[in-house]
């Protein structure tokens, strides 16, 4: 059954055999996207992660038991379905698909235009939280075993699908699962783009903490973005002054601000809009709370220790490249630093910024915290770090990554090359790992299918082509093919 990558008859044979699983792959992945599966990490009643996330284990888990495979449950950290057995000395020499079956919190369900929790395909796509990031790769992955098993073929390395149910937390499911278990001789993680992901940026997060409240002319702030999220949304309630309400009137705004008063007009409550994006790639979206600040900046809304603390702020949004924090580096792998504040509130008077950064892969020994916590003091904030983390790097001269590079090649008839990104994945948390898929190049969704800002992973209506599943499951499964001939991985 094994025959070679570029075989027509075999290629047509599989193609059609997922075709014939359509309806199936469409009725699991339903299944396991009606679970609001955020993990919650202080829960101290259901441990480790949540009723949901142990649900959606489970769920999981029972997928596996009902398509004859071998299954365990790693504490309620981490499941694996396996093809070829569950001892760990044998897993220790196998290949592991990495999915996890946690999301990101749905946000303002009135920005949905589809019920995050009640999966719908429209036009090809199906859409619900988490269907793409990553439960869509869970089920990619026990698809491609459904495939072996249906054909009889046996693997030398055997083969194991391993999910997680804390990658948007700070994967602290694979800090433990890696201290207590063994893993894979290989571990790829379907959770970036093809062809093969060799490095990922190191991660730097940190809070910004003003040294000096603000004035009492800044009521409140608030603002939806998170530290997986840039935020689309933030509101300032400033107090009322006639130079503010004058500046505010007898000029258009623009379309991303709106303005109202408030308490009988002593209030002016001030809303920027923007477009979320994952905090990884902040360029892609439009950041709230940069919209925001060059209104204020431009309007002269602010003054004194009030335009200084927001300023920086500004200053950090203003390029996305880590110089107003003082971490600026590159190399030629990965270029520059990425730097964005997604995170600002106002704490006893204090003005709190979360920063979140992605690092080169190459410059590991850079003194990202010295420099930060320098310039930091300097505008006025002491820093506190929340996570910083080296860079994740595969060598992109190993067997493994010609192989899977090639079967994606010859299957998609593209000249893709080996890549390097800014998100992070399960393989910065796994010896000898990588990511590799589901990502690829796909026509746009139809016009009017998804509003502005709409339809990728952690936007509202969160969307999968069906066409990206079948072709995933085809790729993995000559994938696996491929990885079975080389002595060494």
């Amino acid at each position: 059954m094994c025959q070679e990558v570029d075989g027509k008859l075999e290629r047509q044979e599989t193609e059609q055999w997922i075709e014939n699983k359509l309806p199936e792959i469409i009725r699991d992945l339903t299944r396991i996207c009606k679970i609001r599966s955020v993990a919650e990490l202080d829960n101290p009643e259901i441990q480790p992660y949540g009723q949901g996330c142990r649900d959606v284990l489970c769920d999981m888990l029972s997928l596996g038991t009902e398509n004859g495979f071998a299954v365990r449950n790693y504490d309620d950290y981490v499941g694996c379905i396996s093809y070829g057995g569950t001892d760990e000395a044998y897993q220790s020499k196998s290949v592991g698909i990495w999915a996890h079956l946690d999301v990101v919190d749905e946000g303002d369900v009135q920005k949905w235009q589809y019920a995050p929790y009640e999966p719908c395909v429209k036009q090809g796509y199906l859409i619900a939280r988490g269907c793409q990031d990553n439960k869509s790769s869970a089920i990619v992955g026990l698809y491609v075993m459904k495939y072996l098993k249906e054909h009889g073929i046996r693997l030398r390395h055997g083969l194991q699908l391993y999910v997680g149910t804390c990658e948007e937390q700070g994967m602290y499911d694979l800090d433990y699962y890696t201290a207590h278990y063994p893993a894979p001789a290989l571990s790829l993680v379907p959770d970036s783009g093809f062809p093969v992901c060799y490095g990922e940026r190191g991660i730097f997060n940190g809070e910004l903490i003003s040294e000096e409240t603000v004035s009492e002319d800044i009521l409140e702030l608030t603002c939806n973005g998170t530290r997986a999220q840039i935020p689309d949304m933030v509101t300032i309630r400033l107090r009322a002054a006639k130079e503010r309400l004058a500046a505010c009137e007898g000029q258009e705004l623009p379309e991303d601000i709106e303005i109202k008063t408030e308490a009988g007009g002593q209030v002016l409550s001030i809303t920027a809009h923007g477009v979320a994006t994952h905090t990884a790639s902040p360029q892609r979206g439009k950041n709230a709370l940069l919209v925001l600040t060059g209104f204020l900046t431009e309007r002269r809304l602010l003054t004194g220790k009030d335009l200084r603390l927001f300023g920086y702020l500004h200053a950090i949004n203003s390029d996305y490249s880590g110089r107003a924090l003082g971490i600026f580096c590159e190399d030629e792998d990965s270029g520059p630093v990425t730097a964005a504040v997604s995170a600002a509130e106002l704490r006893d008077g204090h003005l709190v910024l979360g920063f979140f950064s992605r690092l080169p892969i190459r410059q590991n020994d850079f003194p990202f915290e010295k420099n930060a916590s320098e310039a930091a003091k300097e505008h006025g904030f002491t820093l506190t770090v929340k996570k910083l983390s080296k860079s994740n790097f595969f060598d992109p001269q190993r067997p493994a990554v010609g192989a899977l590079t090639e079967v994606y090649n010859e299957l998609m008839g593209t000249d893709a090359k080996p890549f390097v990104m800014s998100g992070g994945t399960y393989a910065s948390k796994l010896p000898n790992a990588f990511a590799f898929g589901t990502g690829m190049m796909l026509p746009k969704p139809p016009q009017g299918l998804f509003l502005p800002g709409h339809g990728d992973y952690h936007q509202p209506d969160e969307s999968i082509a069906l066409e990206r599943v079948k072709r995933a499951i085809l790729v993995y499964i000559y994938g696996i093919l491929k990885l079975n001939e080389l002595e060494t991985l």
